[in-house]
């Protein structure tokens, strides 16, 4: 029988089946051993099963409902609530959209609008040796200025605008471009995780059926996604595509199709 501590570092090495029946073995001799449910919790995180991560944190705040850690996770579940009301809306045709919240598009554009004011303070700086050079000005305002807003442009480009739900397919927009997806021409969504649960990776993976038709990643992790509302997104998809499965990344087999990264 291991300890949670032992468990942690099973999980540390990525051997999330081995600490799952740890964790199991831990529960058949203690059910409300808090730190036991909290761990396993982690672990539904981490690959996505978030509706036995809720069963579990509302299992723990009922055996103590002070807990600091559960508190923190249903207020962090109200501000999906929020999320799912303010970043989403019925289409016409029934179904949802999905408006996506590109974070890392906002981040360049504040190190863009940094970089502006910066190049626009060491031009004012009389005496300088930089100011007085101009390959040397020419070199800031190309790092300062033009890389920024050329990585602005690209994500502008490249990053979510929305997902469209509906009882026909699902469909993934950019700016200028939607990628649409039948249910029936789809062979496969998953979330995939990494296999190092620190790494904090996750994505949503669509496989279609053809065999030349690109599979699809999208970023998944509440760190880094552009989607807001996660779970009711997976919710709003189980409704057409009840199979949904939970893989490890590497093992997911796309025959060798390159794989459009969102």
């Amino acid at each position: 029988m291991k300890h949670v501590n032992q468990i942690r570092k099973i999980v540390e090495q990525g051997r999330l089946d081995e600490a799952h029946q740890a964790i199991e073995d831990l529960l058949e001799l203690g059910p409300k051993n808090l730190e036991a449910l909290k761990l396993k919790a982690a672990l539904f995180e981490h690959v996505g099963r978030f509706d036995d991560e809720e069963t579990l944190w509302r299992r723990i705040i009922e055996i103590d409902n002070e807990d600091e850690d559960a508190i923190r996770y249903f207020q962090k579940a109200q501000l999906e609530d929020r999320e799912h009301y303010y970043f989403t809306d019925p289409l016409p045709g029934g179904g949802r959209r999905f408006l996506a919240y590109p974070r890392t598009l906002v981040s360049v554009s504040f190190i863009g609008l940094v970089g502006c004011v910066s190049f626009l303070l060491l031009t004012r700086m009389n005496g300088q040796m930089i100011v007085q050079s101009p390959i040397l000005l020419l070199g800031a305002f190309a790092l300062m200025v033009v890389s920024p807003w050329l990585a602005i442009i690209y994500l502008y480009v490249r990053t979510i605008r929305s997902i469209n739900v509906t009882s026909a397919a699902i469909e993934v927009s950019t700016r200028f471009k939607t990628f649409r997806y039948a249910w029936p021409d789809i062979q496969q969504i998953c979330l995939a995780h990494s296999g190092e649960p620190e790494a904090g990776e996750l994505k949503l993976v669509i496989v279609p059926r053809e065999k030349n038709a690109p599979p699809m990643s999208i970023d998944f992790a509440e760190a880094t996604s552009a989607v807001r509302a996660r779970r009711h997104l997976i919710q709003e998809i189980r409704d057409y595509f009840q199979d949904i499965r939970y893989e490890n990344f590497d093992s997911i087999l796309v025959e060798g199709r390159s794989m459009r990264r969102f």
